[in-house]
């Protein structure tokens, strides 16, 4: 995955390659050793690395945005940056995904309570497709 990213260019033209414009890698979150060290050995820093697995587990195929939504409330997204997001499973499965995080589009709390108690409660407002491209560009 580092070799694709390397050899790809900046979407933004500003960086040599498209690993030289990230500006955070939020990863599956199934082994953090274990990832920590494939990142050393790709040259990368673990400071780059973004990290939630103590807090929520192995979320499995969540656990990638759940770790985007935790980089937003723990400040470590703080404006809108590029992020890659490698994934990897059983059988020697990977892939990854690089996108554009806006923390503006990331909802912190949401408390609904009291509308699961109420006998009409609100409409909770559905996202369309448009806001999605919004959010991910």
């Amino acid at each position: 995955m580092i070799e694709e990213l390397k050899a790809l260019p900046d979407p933004d033209g500003a960086a040599a390659s498209l690993l030289e414009s990230i500006d955070l890698i939020v990863p599956h979150q199934a082994n953090k050793t274990m990832v920590i060290q494939l990142a050393l050995d790709a040259g990368l820093s673990a400071d780059s690395l973004y990290f939630n697995v103590e807090r929520v587990g192995n979320a499995s195929s969540a656990s990638i945005p759940l770790a985007i939504h935790d980089a937003v409330r723990d400040g470590v997204i703080t404006r809108p940056v590029r992020i890659f997001a490698p994934g990897f499973g059983a059988g020697a499965v990977a892939g990854y995904c690089v996108l554009r995080i806006d923390p503006a589009i990331v909802a912190l709390e949401a408390d609904l309570s009291d509308a699961l108690l109420m006998d009409n409660p609100p409409l909770i407002p559905e996202s369309s497709s448009d806001d999605v491209r919004l959010a991910f560009g």
